[in-house]
């Protein structure tokens, strides 16, 4: 089995401390809706975000990466035959599991409504098992007490240079265990310690910095390799 987890994911409402910043009061005023039914988006509340001082102000406020990102991994063989469990772990300690059946809208704009749906009820009304939110849920919490998994692989920048097929063959040596990938889920900026000490190896992959969702493709295409 593996667990897909997308880490200190830049996805969230509004915080409170910004909800009365010109700009996001004129941006709620635009598109016809309350602060508190808004993602944060760097797009249109960094001049809120810096002014307020937003902790880790630069690693926040971008959806359509979480976006891209579940696009990618719900689309693949590997979890549509249950192979694979996602989690996005958010950097505000929020938890979004995702289940077997839940197809995620391509059209961003429907997204972004079942995004602030989840984040407000805590879950879809008309499908409540296939996606549930989880409050004060830490990355920690997630591996240790939710996945529990035989090793964690994280990929950064800062990781031991590796082709991924070498990566699997040197650690994924047992389809019976379960093994834990972890990519970030922010524009700007490395992974925290907590996180750094919580994987157990940390890879790149390339010379390049890739997008996480092109980071994810590959892993879980080798992934299938392996398993089929």
């Amino acid at each position: 089995m593996y667990s897909l987890v997308i880490a200190e994911a830049a996805i969230e409402l509004v915080p409170q401390s910004l909800r009365n910043h010109p700009s996001v009061k004129n941006h709620s005023k635009r598109i016809g809706r309350d602060s508190n039914e808004i993602l944060l988006d760097i797009s249109y509340h960094q001049k809120a975000m810096v002014e307020q001082n937003l902790r880790e102000w630069w690693k926040r406020g971008r959806p359509d990466i979480v976006h891209f990102d579940l696009v990618e991994a719900l689309s693949t063989p590997l979890f549509k035959q249950k192979k694979l469990k996602v989690y996005v772990s958010t950097i505000d300690n929020k938890l979004i599991i995702i289940n077997q059946g839940l197809r995620i809208p391509k059209s961003y704009f429907r997204f972004e409504r079942l995004m602030i749906s989840i984040f407000n009820n805590h879950k879809i009304d008309k499908s409540p098992n296939l996606i549930e939110l989880r409050a004060n849920v830490g990355f920690n919490d997630l591996i240790q007490k939710i996945i529990r998994p035989d090793l964690v692989l994280g990929f950064s920048v800062k990781g031991t240079k590796s082709k991924i097929c070498d990566i699997l063959r040197n650690n994924v040596v047992d389809n019976s265990k379960n093994y834990c990938f972890v990519v970030g889920g922010f524009q700007r900026g490395h992974f925290s310690e907590t996180v750094n000490q919580t994987c157990s190896n940390l890879y790149s992959i390339s010379p390049y910095s890739l997008e996480s969702h092109v980071v994810i493709a590959r892993i879980l295409y080798e992934c299938e390799n392996y398993t089929y």
